[in-house]
């Protein structure tokens, strides 16, 4: 996806005849080694046990590894917008020639230089040489003379600038005034930076209300000590720190696909406002906090319960998540993992109704998430570029059996209401039945929301910003204190 710069600096003068173009941070907003390591995780994880053994042979021999275990696809690179058309407008100012000079490998280069198809000549790192600062500097000189305006983004470029005519650098002002103290810098491309939002959207915060079903097991048993619920807030907020490292690490791993998809190429990774790099230190960092500190606070069996699900998130992002209906049956599990992890925290004993009807109600929500990104992705989907293992057609049996499971979860919850376990904490359990009527029509209106395309990612999504799933959860709020006034 094309990123602009917030702004640009130019002086004018004679074009140099050869225009050197970095690609790393420079023409692309993102890293070809961090990129071909993610691609290479996902085919061929256990060679990336071998990585220190690449690394110690030198970090040429490294990006070679990595480049054979892990090709990218060059069409989907969120390529800097304000970069070409500065290639364009250099062309038209003169320039004979412009090169491709990079430190990532020519494995992955070329494929890029062909999908662009703007540069004359190609230069990379190869098997025996890592082309960066100053050996780049020493095989540009050597193959073009002095005569060259090179574009680039890094401190280790200054090297290169300091044998050129000419530079223009993508990045901040600090680093054009030392390009400035060793070469002309005909032009800054001020690149936009990462914000707290970009980091704060990556966490997905939306997703940490799912973490109310932490709370289901002490709503549901009737427990209102203070001590049980701070218990459980704290553990709310542990869960919800691990769960956003996993978030990361599939949006890591879902870059291909995400930057294919209709809405989710916004996502901050996809569209290079954070990267790799940062995604790779964010995430262990929440890992530690919210197993670590789990353990630490509320005992091993919460941290086993959050490792689980970490471990299943895992197992979904790199495999699962393409199997058809495997990866539904997944979903479904992260949503009962939080309810047994609420149970878990303050040993609250779970009516197996209730566990029945979670697993029918959860399984139609992931059902319609699945149906909703099939809806909005379906060219990629016809292509088989969706990341997942659906088709097309698929999508009207997908939808029979979400619907189908709602009814079954609502029959379910009538039974439920009818249990022992609900006689004892109700004294007229009869009322709860109005809550059936009011679930049925919530989630039969998720899947025509659904159906007409207006379900963006997640039902939760919808939940969060839908007036109308207020007035249902007020609605069964009032029904379950009817159970208390009915005389």
């Amino acid at each position: 996806m094309p990123q602009n710069g917030a702004e640009s600096d130019r002086t004018t003068g004679a074009v140099p005849a050869t225009i050197c173009v970095d690609l790393d941070g420079t023409l692309i907003a993102t890293d070809l080694l961090w990129e071909s390591l993610l691609e290479a995780l996902k085919r061929h994880p256990w060679r990336l046990l071998a990585l220190p053994l690449w690394l110690a042979r030198g970090r040429a021999y490294l990006k070679q590894k990595l480049a054979e275990a892990g090709p990218v696809d060059p069409r989907y690179l969120p390529y800097r917008e304000d970069v070409l058309r500065a290639i364009e407008q250099l062309r038209l100012d003169g320039a004979e020639r412009v090169v491709l000079a990079t430190a990532s490998h020519e494995r992955l280069v070329l494929p890029v230089a062909e999908h662009l198809g703007l540069f004359d000549d190609v230069l990379a790192t190869t098997d025996e040489r890592n082309l960066k600062g100053l050996s780049k500097a020493e095989v540009l000189q050597q193959r073009y003379g002095d005569d060259i305006l090179y574009i680039g983004d890094h401190a280790a470029d200054l090297a290169v600038w300091a044998k050129c005519k000419a530079a223009i650098v993508v990045g901040s002002q600090r680093l054009a005034e030392r390009a400035a103290r060793v070469t002309q810098v005909r032009e800054r491309i001020a690149t936009t930076t990462a914000t707290p939002h970009d980091y704060w959207r990556a966490l997905r915060p939306h997703h940490w209300s799912k973490n109310v079903l932490l709370l289901l097991p002490l709503v549901l048993a009737h427990r209102w000590q203070p001590e049980a619920w701070l218990r459980t807030l704290a553990g709310m907020a542990l869960f919800g720190l691990a769960a956003s490292a996993i978030y990361i690490l599939n949006d890591l791993l879902d870059l291909p696909s995400d930057r294919k998809h209709p809405w989710k190429r916004q996502r901050p990774f996809a569209a290079g406002r954070l990267s790799i790099a940062s995604g790779v230190m964010m995430a262990p960092l929440l890992l530690l906090c919210g197993i670590g500190g789990g353990v630490m606070w509320l005992g091993w069996r919460f941290g086993a319960a959050v490792a689980f699900y970490c471990v299943l998130s895992l197992t979904y992002s790199m495999l699962l998540k393409r199997k058809p209906l495997a990866d539904v049956f997944v979903l479904t599990s992260f949503y009962g993992i939080r309810i047994i992890t609420g149970a878990l925290i303050t040993r609250t004993p779970l009516s197996s109704w209730f566990l029945i009807f979670s697993m029918f109600f959860f399984f139609s929500l992931a059902l319609a998430k699945r149906y909703s990104e099939l809806h909005h992705a379906h060219e990629l989907v016809k292509a088989g570029n969706s990341g997942r293992g659906y088709r097309a057609e698929d999508q009207p049996l997908l939808a029979m059996m979400g619907v189908t499971s709602g009814f079954a979860a609502i029959i379910v919850f009538s039974f439920y209401t009818r249990s022992p376990e609900v006689s004892g904490l109700y004294p007229h359990p009869g009322a709860l039945m109005l809550i059936a009527p009011l679930l049925l029509y919530w989630l039969m209106r998720v899947w025509m929301r659904a159906g007409r395309g207006e379900l963006k990612e997640d039902p939760v999504t919808l939940a969060l910003s839908d007036p109308m799933s207020y007035m249902v959860g007020v609605a069964c709020m009032f029904c379950i204190l009817l159970t208390f006034l009915w005389r």
